[in-house]
């Protein structure tokens, strides 16, 4: 009966790890211009953020590289 609660409560704290982990990455993207915060933490996302898409700076962005590229 220990072992289990042990091995619960190890996937529980390397769950809550990744979580949190991922809120920062997405707050370090939501930082960046162009780069919009849909669900965090803080000022717009600014302490965590798990999900973020392109507005429409990032979208402009995106399309003239790409005509560039080309």
């Amino acid at each position: 009966m220990v072992k289990k609660k042990n091995i619960l409560i190890i996937i529980f704290s390397v769950l809550i790890a990744v979580i949190l982990v991922w809120g920062l990455i997405g707050s370090s993207e939501a930082a960046e211009i162009g780069i919009t915060c849909d669900f965090g933490v803080g000022e717009d996302g600014s302490v965590f953020c798990w999900t973020w898409h392109n507005n429409v700076l990032g979208e402009l962005g995106e399309t003239i590289g790409n005509i560039l590229d080309n």
